[in-house]
């Protein structure tokens, strides 16, 4: 059997701990069978050969910006069918100049209220696809930075969650947003959760079972 190939590219703002995050996630990918290789630095995406023949990127970059031509490499190679995943800033809070990637994510991050709050993860019931990344796990609670994020009705989302509006907010009833859904872009296959501020929030175990499935359902079969 082939051995599939990861390339996780991590770095950018440290806040999100991109090092810790990433290496938490890496012996999932190890025991699904990939061969893992790691970047440091965007420039990476300036070869189109290695995206090509890369069968999922772990994309960890907060606060990024592709170059022109970094942005096409990487978004041609899902569209003919490299997979692409990631959480939490790393997808959604970089890149917010490129808007190939964005359209490829289908997804933004908008804002989130100050601090680490207390919310509930709650599981799709029905998804129209992609369940068994969500499989066995039931609606659970969380502590961490509650995304408020945009996306479309391309996306098939397996998780949402809903932030109550304060006295002084100025929004007047709940907003159901996503945590977690899934994308196709060409041939490609795209994995997004928003949890992922820090590794303790990769370790519970929903979660980790959630991104762990994401990101192997992700690469290219």
């Amino acid at each position: 059997m082939r051995m599939r190939k990861a390339l996780v590219v991590r770095g950018g703002w440290e806040g999100h701990d991109p090092v810790g995050c990433t290496e938490s996630v890496m012996p999932a990918l190890e025991h699904a069978g990939f061969e893992v290789e790691v970047a440091e630095d965007l420039a990476v995406y300036g070869d189109a050969g290695l995206l090509a023949a890369t069968d999922l990127v772990v994309h960890s970059w907060s606060a990024g910006d592709l170059t022109a031509a970094q942005e096409a490499n990487l978004v041609d190679a899902v569209e003919a069918g490299t997979g692409f995943a990631g959480w939490h800033g790393g997808v959604v809070a970089t890149n917010v100049a490129n808007p190939r990637y964005l359209r490829m994510l289908g997804g933004r991050f908008l804002w989130h209220p100050e601090g680490f709050q207390e919310f509930t993860v709650r599981i799709a019931a029905a998804p129209d696809r992609d369940g068994e990344i969500v499989e066995g796990v039931t609606d659970y609670d969380v502590e961490t930075e509650h995304y408020w994020v945009v996306t479309d009705s391309l996306s098939t989302v397996l998780a949402t969650s809903v932030l109550t509006p304060g006295p002084a907010d100025p929004w007047h009833e709940p907003v159901e947003f996503p945590v977690v859904w899934t994308r196709r872009w060409g041939a490609g296959r795209v994995f997004v959760c928003t949890l992922g501020h820090r590794v303790a929030d990769l370790r519970v175990p929903q979660t980790a079972a959630i991104v762990g499935r994401g990101l192997v359902w992700a690469a290219r079969a």
